[in-house]
């Protein structure tokens, strides 16, 4: 009797160790076994990543990597400027680049511009306002977007051998449509400094100097050539259609045992903030000729379903045009999808 008292005690002991250990993971197999049986409908099978998207009538490009400067809308052309700057730019000789491409209606590139700079020397700085890309070192602009003249035109001094004061400096600026400011440093002991204004006002530009007490910055007017993608199909799931979400699929459930020791605290567990799946979107892309698919990894939170993709897109087509831009900006990354030429 004893002895099956004793045998029932052990048993129950270790189904409450059991329990004890599988109790705090229950959500986690629950979760994994579920997943089992959600299957991914056929029709989404056949979708891949945009870097390997295949059509018979379309192709993506992929333009560059880089910063992105505003995309411009210059007539029937969308000129994308991409600065791309040197990784390392502590050593000597770390260079910027800058890139203007010209794309037409049916998604060539026309015309392209490259420029190359040193970063400390003081030689160039590229700015892109408008019409223009002016050399804000070098005092000159060119008219290259709107007429592929690629000369560089001087701008003047409005006064060679004058400091303007605050007051002036305020007054000049006012109203202006463009500004760029630099520090000039003196060579006296007392490292004495003033600022150099580019301003682009009345369809003019000009530089000049103000005194150092100045420190007004207004924000400069918007650039009227520059595509504004709040009304270009700007983000997925809530844009104007160009792109849609046609399937989400959860694929593995991201939360950690209970016990796992890279939890490092006791009882952190499934509630360590990465609770969710990991799975894959599905797309549609609205082109003028037909539709392309896509997919995407994407996170998907516990317990809302809230999605959260890798990275957002940048979405513009322009009117009347055959091709679509999307702008990876986590990446800085274009894609130029774009029909292929017959």
């Amino acid at each position: 009797m004893k002895f099956n008292l004793k045998k029932k005690s052990v048993i129950l002991w270790g189904i409450i160790l059991i329990a004890v250990i599988l109790l705090p993971d229950a959500e986690m197999y629950y979760q994994r076994y579920k997943l089992r049986s959600e299957k991914l409908p056929e029709q989404y099978k056949s979708y891949s990543t945009l870097d390997n998207l295949k059509d018979t009538d379309y192709e993506i490009i992929k333009i560059s990597y880089g910063i992105h400067e505003p995309v411009i809308q210059e007539n029937d052309s969308t000129i994308v400027i991409i600065t791309k700057r040197d990784r390392d730019s502590e050593k000597a000789g770390a260079a910027n680049t800058y890139t203007w491409y010209k794309i037409n209606l049916k998604g060539q590139i026309t015309d392209s511009l490259q420029y190359q700079y040193n970063t400390e020397n003081g030689v160039h700085n590229y700015q892109t306002f408008n019409d223009y890309i002016v050399d804000v070192d070098q005092n000159t602009y060119s008219n290259w977007m709107k007429d592929g003249d690629t000369t560089h035109y001087p701008y003047k001094n409005l006064d060679d051998a004058k400091i303007f004061s605050v007051a002036e400096t305020e007054d000049i600026t006012a109203n202006r449509d463009y500004m760029y400011d630099d520090i000039i440093h003196s060579e006296s002991p007392e490292n004495e400094y003033k600022y150099k204004l580019t301003v682009f006002k009345d369809n003019i530009w000009n530089y000049f100097y103000a005194e150092k007490d100045w420190h007004g910055y207004p924000k400069n007017t918007l650039n009227k050539k520059a595509i504004d993608f709040s009304n270009s199909g700007y983000e997925i799931d809530k844009s104007s259609g160009l792109i849609k979400r046609d399937h989400v699929q959860k694929e593995k459930w991201n939360a950690r045992t209970f016990w796992s020791l890279k939890n490092f605290s006791w009882g952190s567990g499934n509630g360590s903030g990465n609770r969710g799946w990991s799975g894959t979107s599905y797309f549609s892309i609205n082109m003028p000729k037909k539709t392309l698919h896509y997919k995407q990894n994407v996170f998907i939170e516990r317990p809302d379903n809230y999605l959260r993709d890798p990275f957002s897109y940048f979405v513009y087509q322009p009117k009347n045009g055959d091709y679509m831009l999307l702008i990876d900006e986590e990446h800085q990354l274009y894609y130029l999808i774009r029909p292929k030429k017959s």
